[in-house]
């Protein structure tokens, strides 16, 4: 009977997983899409696979950013040849890694603690929760749901092989489960802290009248391989992996890097921000925007900082008492300790798809609580000590719960399948968000880039100008503003946008050659040669201006 409730559960999930995310796989490719996908050559040629590992992640587009990624590439690669840019291909892949983790948390929870209710209820909110969509939804996501899936699947290895410890011929599970934790690496930066998940299955399998003492000499046994394997990567990562500054991608010092209390502040904002989208997500949109904190004595902030250290000290005082409760505290604090910005600092500081795999400790502790009090259950929960006292005995306690559990799964659902339709399409997706966020300058540009691809020419030059407005030093917009100008065939208003980029940034290249271009095109090979040579002197570390020139002269010869 166990055997068939365990395949029922897993369908249900898988079933679930589709109905859920139908909706969205003919949403149209946007935003990182285009530089990870659409124009990324690397990608489109197998013969470039050795660049993978050698390159940031958007270098075939031509771009610099400080994520390496080489497994996500290969997966996008062999994606691109198996359906080119059908949307459909990558929708469906992205669902797939999706319930397959959904999967792997109701496993790994279930073999931990030997009840499948308390595991079927985490993983049943991690995967309908709408605040998945931002990984799920959104095809550039995929290093979440991809990267989550090989770190949990190597805590399942590592558990086998922690449950036959004393068997020699046992390695087989233990390499495997360092070579998933070796691909998750290659696929998602912040796997790295996904160490912590390891350590935690190391301590709560041991018995409870272990001291703290031996379970730290235990895992430290037990988990050098995955240490050494994360202490590498972070040496590669700040040596011959730093595209950028991987430790500051802010790439510059300012008052939120210089200041650690700042950062800390914020970050129990954040908390308490993260609280509220996961009891009620509302408003869900990708630019989200936090002011920095300077204080603790601020609402929001005070509030972080209860939650936070009330439930760290909670989780290490009761640790052999309540082992259910500590394990789920130190899941949700460890995987969200790497988007903190406390040591290394992104260039952000809240994205919703940062709760991806954090969140399952949040409703691991919800199931706790609620479980806590129903009559004749938490006997069930013990193993190796890691039951807890039933406090209080409430008869028809399960109608309740079972109801509530579905009146959250139905309003949770409903709000994923609303919110795959915001994603549908580049415009409606940008004016979704714009509405959350009218003065960020990257949104309003890709909006006005959105309705330049429609034709709507109108609508994007009125972006562009918008942009111009809330940062009139910044190139992009101008830039832009050239572009639809040249591909109405406004020559003599795209040139002087494609100057006034260049005054504004003599480092920005794309007006170069689109300049260059656009004199080529005329024949005026002078002014093209004129424009070539800039580009050569601003960035002469690229050998392809004077390949350019070098034919230009060869046509004028001719």
């Amino acid at each position: 009977m166990q055997k068939y409730v365990n395949h029922i559960i897993i369908g249900a999930l898988i079933i679930l997983g589709f109905v859920l995310y139908a909706n969205s796989f003919h949403n149209q490719m946007f935003w990182d899409d285009h530089d990870g996908i659409v124009n990324n050559t690397y990608i489109k040629d197998f013969s470039n696979f050795p660049k993978f590992f050698s390159e940031n992640l958007i270098a075939g587009s031509g771009l610099v950013s400080n994520y390496w990624r080489p497994l996500l590439l290969t997966v996008f690669s062999v994606e691109w040849h198996l359906w080119q840019l059908n949307v459909f291909g990558f929708h469906f892949v992205n669902t797939v890694f999706h319930i397959l983790c959904a999967i792997l948390i109701y496993l790994v929870l279930k073999r931990l603690f030997r009840n499948q209710t308390l595991a079927f209820v985490p993983a049943l909110l991690f995967l309908i929760h709408p605040l998945q969509t931002e990984a799920v939804t959104y095809i550039s996501g995929l290093a979440d749901p991809l990267g989550e899936f090989l770190s949990l699947l190597a805590v399942w290895f590592y558990m086998n092989y922690r449950d036959n410890h004393d068997k020699k011929s046992n390695s087989g599970p233990f390499m495997l489960s360092v070579g998933l934790y070796v691909l998750a690496l290659m696929t998602k930066d912040s796997a790295v802290v996904n160490l912590g998940l390891f350590g935690l299955v190391e301590f709560f399998y041991n018995p409870t009248s272990h001291s703290l003492k031996t379970r730290l000499t235990n895992a430290l046994k037990n988990l050098y391989p995955f240490i050494i394997t994360a202490a590498v990567y972070l040496f590669l990562r700040a040596t011959a992996l730093n595209f950028q500054n991987t430790f500051n991608l802010y790439n510059e010092q300012n008052i939120y890097t210089d200041n650690f209390s700042v950062r800390l502040f914020t970050f129990f904002k954040v908390v308490t921000e993260y609280f509220s989208l996961l009891l009620w997500p509302n408003h869900l949109h990708m630019e989200r925007s936090v002011d920095l904190a300077h204080s603790l004595f601020s609402p929001m902030v005070l509030v972080g900082a209860g939650l936070t250290l009330g439930s760290l000290v909670l989780a290490f005082v009761y640790y052999k008492k309540y082992p259910i409760l500590s394990f789920a505290i130190f899941w949700f604090y460890g995987l969200l300790f790497v988007h903190s910005n406390l040591l290394a600092q992104t260039a952000a500081l809240l994205y919703e798809h940062w709760l991806y795999l954090p969140m399952v400790g949040f409703w691991l502790v919800a199931a706790w609580l609620i479980f806590s009090v129903i009559p004749d259950f938490s006997p069930r929960l013990r193993r190796v000590g890691a039951g807890i006292r039933n406090p209080v005995q409430r008869r028809y306690f399960w109608i309740p719960a079972f109801a509530g559990m579905t009146i959250l799964c139905l309003i949770l659902g409903y709000k994923t399948i609303a919110r795959n339709t915001d994603w549908h399409d580049p415009i409606t997706f940008y004016n979704q968000t714009l509405a959350y966020a009218p003065t960020s300058y990257r949104v309003i540009n890709n909006l006005g880039m959105a309705y330049d691809e429609a034709k709507n020419y109108e609508k994007a030059m009125e972006m562009y100008r918008r942009d111009i407005t809330i940062d009139p030093n910044n190139p992009v917009a101008y830039h832009n503003l050239g572009n639809t100008y040249k591909n109405q065939g406004r020559i003599d208003l795209a040139i002087p946008e494609f100057e006034r980029a260049i005054n504004n940034d003599p480092n920005f290249l794309f007006s170069y050659r689109s300049l260059a271009q656009i004199y080529l095109d005329q024949k005026n090979y002078d002014k093209a040669i004129e424009w070539l040579k800039k580009l050569q002197a601003a960035n002469p570390s690229d050998p392809t201006p004077q390949i350019y020139i070098d034919q230009i002269n060869q046509l004028k010869r001719n």
